[in-house]
């Protein structure tokens, strides 16, 4: 694969998990696209990734990211000029350690956490950031064809403390996976969790800008297992389930009936 294919696919998988963040220049992606499979160009990509207080310029070298770091700039923010420092000291950190990888999910990880642990005396500042944080929470809702492995059923569980996520697994089949968090949080476990093997995982539904959590903790749903081989659960109660929590209409999202 060449270095201009991996800044697209690195590219369109940010996109994929941070819709709302990222905008990337169409003339550069153009250009990257028409010479992916020529292992003697190296085009630069640049990309702006949009947060609440915070607008910054990436620009993936030629060299990227074998052996040239992302090329980060603010293009405005409105955090002082120490906290501007600080995150771009952080980032830049980032970037450098990440060659040969890819830095962007980190990078924008990276900028999500540190906007919410802010805490700014100015009042104004202080509303963006509240903003900023309440826009943050997701919640997502995962179809699996079948959730069985004690392993992944134990790693979830363990990534849930982690990252402070709340939701639940309905292990069987199917299996439903929701979690619910910050935004940064929720996308660090979409990774992981599609790092894992599965016969089939399709985020169905991405909930944003909510009010609150609905669960209060992160745990496995059993209802009455039924089938030969005891794998199947009561869809029916699953369903009522959904619907005391006031989204029935999930479960026509989750299963298509």
């Amino acid at each position: 694969m060449t270095s201009t294919q991996q800044k697209l696919d690195e590219v369109e998988l940010l996109e994929s998990i941070y819709p709302e963040f990222t905008e990337v220049d169409i003339e550069d992606r153009a250009n990257c696209v028409e010479l992916a499979s020529n292992p003697c160009e190296y085009p630069v990509l640049r990309l702006h990734l949009n947060f609440p207080v915070v607008k910054l310029c990436v620009e993936l070298p030629s060299g990227y990211p074998e052996c040239e770091a992302a090329e980060l700039r603010f293009e405005w923010t409105s955090l002082s000029t120490t906290q501007e420092n600080e995150l771009l000291q952080k980032l830049t950190e980032i970037s450098t350690d990440s060659l040969g990888e890819g830095s962007l999910l980190m990078i924008v990880s990276a900028v999500t956490e540190y906007i919410e642990s802010l805490s700014i005396g100015s009042p104004s500042c202080e509303d963006t950031v509240t903003a900023a944080v309440a826009v943050s929470l997701n919640r997502l809702w995962y179809y699996a064809h079948h959730i069985y492995s004690k392993e992944k059923r134990s790693n979830m569980m363990k990534w849930s403390r982690e990252l402070d996520l709340t939701g639940f697994i309905l292990p069987g089949k199917p299996g439903v996976i929701c979690i619910e968090g910050s935004i940064a949080n929720c996308r660090e476990f979409n990774v992981r969790v599609r790092a894992m093997n599965w016969q089939l995982l399709k985020l169905q539904h991405d909930e944003r800008e909510l009010e609150g959590r609905l669960f209060t903790d992160f745990e496995e749903m059993i209802f009455d297992v039924h089938g030969r081989a005891n794998n199947h659960q009561d869809l029916g109660q699953f369903r009522t389930f959904l619907e005391d929590k006031q989204i029935g209409e999930v479960f026509t999202i989750l299963f298509g009936f």
